[in-house]
């Protein structure tokens, strides 16, 4: 199978997964999504919000109920660094449409160019840093999640064009059902990141573990093999 339709089938495993999970726990999937927007009204914490948006589903899925205590702790630990990925996330869209306003209004064709540009790098760095978040909420260094999340979106670029265009979807979804958008969606889409994510990372463990079972058990130890052939040629 090839990498862009492997990326495809997995976006479309962790969409069907990250359903399965509001399904099998609404109240804390609600929960968690009500709590994401009174914490995002503020706006200057958006970013932790989102972050504790992702710890909290993580928690959800590998244990079946909110872990409070790892919520806390992720975001005592990585607060810092999910207020900059917020900040880096409003930036991008922000330089698209600053430019593409700019082409609006005067047709130059440098400000067309570089709003283009700009609604690439926002849409780009959307996927980076969700999944990104993702890593942080698994206590993984930022600077490993975000290459992380960069390397994973190059590797895919099919599956990258297609997360977007899933959450995307369930935005819309979500808005035409109205109050799904506030209970539903927070939750929804960090469910769908962290199962993305998770498909990842178990690829990883079993091409380790196949590494591992093919590799020689029964290697000699250094320098035995110099020694077992000295000693065969003056026996002889």
């Amino acid at each position: 199978m090839s990498e862009s339709a492997d990326g495809t089938v997995g976006v479309h495993r962790a969409l069907v997964a990250a359903v399965r999970t509001v399904f099998h726990h609404p109240v804390q999937m609600v929960a968690i999504s009500v709590g994401w927007v009174l914490a995002s009204i503020p706006l200057v914490t958006l970013g932790p919000a989102t972050l504790g948006v992702y710890s909290a589903v993580a928690s959800v899925r590998e244990q079946g109920h909110i872990d409070r205590d790892a919520v806390r702790a992720t975001l005592s630990n990585y607060w810092l660094d999910a207020f900059l990925f917020s900040g880096l996330m409003v930036a991008f869209p922000a330089l698209a449409v600053f430019y593409l306003g700019r082409f609006a209004a005067s047709g130059s064709a440098l400000a067309g160019v570089l709003g283009m540009v700009g609604f690439y790098l926002a849409y780009h760095a959307w996927v980076v840093f969700a999944l990104a978040f993702v890593a942080l909420a698994q206590g993984d260094d930022a600077f490993d999640a975000v290459t992380d999340g960069y390397r994973w979106s190059v590797e895919r670029p099919v599956a990258t064009v297609l997360v977007g265009v899933v959450t995307a979807t369930l935005l819309v979804v979500c808005s035409v059902l109205t109050v799904a958008l506030p209970l539903v969606f927070p939750a929804l889409v960090a469910a769908f990141h962290t199962e993305l994510a998770a498909q990842t990372r178990d690829r990883k463990e079993d091409a380790a573990d196949a590494a591992d079972s093919t590799a020689p058990t029964d290697r000699p130890v250094s320098g035995e093999s110099l020694r077992n052939d000295f000693s065969a040629t003056f026996r002889r």
